[in-house]
């Protein structure tokens, strides 16, 4: 890297990821991973209360929902938007770091920035409801960073507390994560800068207090309205300690009645199978972020600061909460280990071996969500295509509407069929523990029953097995097999 200038070349390969990534998006119709997305906007478009209640999910998207739309193409472009501008502010950011360095430290920071900035921004894929609180919480820290510390701007950082707090309110382990992160804030500030807390006190308690407001307000909101709910403990715990009595989830309406999922307790569960578990789960998640680990351990061994050791230990602590989601969870800390190398940069430009080892390990990360990102790509513009030739033209003949469909598959997703996507009908999952679903029961849907919630007449299924199920029902017909699904009529 002796003679490379990296920043001219850090801009062309941002520019260039992010034009192949608008456009990956725009050749799949702006396709999402539509598990859980569809159930957030369905239940932000009922009236009362019920709009609000989400024991899954923070109130964000209703909040969102009713300030804009619950359409997902605008969604869509406000996530590229805000990834576009997380890119910016990067390239500002880096720009003010490497003002006073030399070519080679220049070379080692924008090199390693750009790696981190790939992995957080590929990291939730095509999925929109963790995309939103990921790109928010990223675009604050960035934000925060530059008004904070590069051009003591009161306003600027103000900007990035915003952003930060509203983050919050679209992921339920967000404010956990932000808490873990304002706990580094204060020993950067107190161990590494020196800052004298006593004589800071204030600054740090109104800096604490803004970024948690917006939360503290929603908090408030959702109990006057009494539309607090969390079954996410109870439904994740029996989950991860029962699921393998679960069955098919296409009867998780039964499942939630029979087993009294929302009244399960950790205490049921033995000692034993609490530890092989945790195990498991321990041993999954350290294959996920174990370049994370060692990299924390490299740039400590390298640096001996303290604080690349407490943002080791916030991170692992972090990760043990979430343990049960940490494959969607450990994203937000990853800027621990981005700020700790960054820290290291001088001593990373000294020792190139342990500048090549980190480099190898978050390269094999970057291309391990890469590898994700083109499946899922190469998946959806497969099952867009024949959805647009075989289906929708079929959908469209006879006037039928979303709210007319039952997808035995959560992938399935079209911007070409009127209604709302959020009006389709399937099998529920966790949204069967909403108040408003007590009523509905997917089996009796599919057959024709009337209900409130969907007027069934055809269904999509990708299982053989199903769709022979249900040929057999008197007023339910195989219309046409496409390249994925089997296209039922029921009369």
């Amino acid at each position: 890297m002796r003679n490379l200038d990296l920043k001219h070349i850090f801009n062309i390969v941002l520019i260039s990821f992010l034009i192949l990534f608008f456009i990956s998006i725009f050749i799949i119709d702006g396709y999402p991973h539509n598990n859980d997305i569809l159930y957030i906007f369905k239940i932000s478009s009922f009236e009362g209360n019920y709009k609000f209640i989400n024991g899954l999910y923070g109130p964000g998207f209703t909040y969102y929902t009713l300030l804009f739309s619950d359409s997902l193409i605008l969604f869509t472009i406000i996530i590229c938007l805000l990834t576009t501008l997380s890119s910016f502010l990067l390239s500002m950011l880096l720009k003010k770091i490497t003002l006073l360095t030399s070519s080679k430290e220049k070379n080692v920071i924008y090199l390693l920035s750009l790696i981190f900035h790939l992995i957080i921004i590929l990291s939730a894929g095509f999925n929109p409801s963790e995309n939103i609180f990921l790109i928010l919480f990223y675009n604050g820290i960035l934000t925060f960073i530059l008004g904070y510390y590069l051009t003591n701007n009161t306003y600027v950082y103000g900007i990035g507390i915003f952003f930060l707090s509203i983050s919050i309110l679209f992921r339920q382990h967000g404010i956990l994560a932000l808490f873990i992160l304002y706990i580094y804030f204060l020993l950067y500030e107190i161990y590494y800068l020196k800052r004298s807390i006593i004589s800071n006190y204030k600054k740090y308690f109104w800096i604490g207090l803004i970024s948690i407001l917006p939360f503290i307000i929603s908090l408030i909101h959702l109990i006057l309205i009494d539309s607090l709910r969390m079954w996410q403990t109870s439904w994740r715990l029996h989950m991860i300690f029962f699921v393998d009595v679960w069955g098919d989830w296409r009867d998780i309406k039964y499942l939630i009645e029979e087993e009294k999922i929302l009244e399960f307790k950790l205490s049921k569960v033995s000692v034993s199978h609490i530890w092989l578990v945790f195990k498991d789960f321990s041993i999954n998640a350290l294959k996920i972020v174990y370049p994370f680990i060692l990299s924390f351990i490299i740039c400590f061994i390298l640096s001996k600061k303290k604080i690349t050791l407490f943002a080791l230990v916030l991170f692992l602590v972090f990760i043990f909460l979430v343990l049960p989601g940490f494959h969607k969870g450990y994203f937000p800390l990853v800027l621990l280990c981005f700020i700790s190398v960054i820290l290291t940069f001088k001593e990373l430009t000294d020792k190139k071996i342990s500048f090549y080892i980190i480099f190898i390990l978050l390269f094999g990360h970057l291309f391990y969500l890469t590898e994700k990102y083109l499946e899922n790509f190469n998946n959806y513009y497969k099952l867009n295509a024949d959805i647009k030739k075989n289906i929708i033209p079929y959908i469209s003949k006879n006037k039928l509407k979303f709210n007319n469909i039952f997808s035995d598959d959560l992938n399935f997703y079209s911007n070409k069929i009127d209604g709302n996507i959020s009006e389709i009908c399937n099998w529920g999952g966790w949204y069967m523990m909403h108040p408003n679903s007590k009523d509905y029961h997917p089996r009796q849907a599919i057959l024709g029953k009337k209900n409130e919630f969907c007027d069934v007449k055809l269904i999509l299924t990708k299982d053989e097995l199903f769709a022979k199920e249900y040929i057999k029902k008197n007023n339910i017909n195989l219309k046409f097999k496409s390249d994925y699904y089997y296209i039922l009529t029921v009369n």
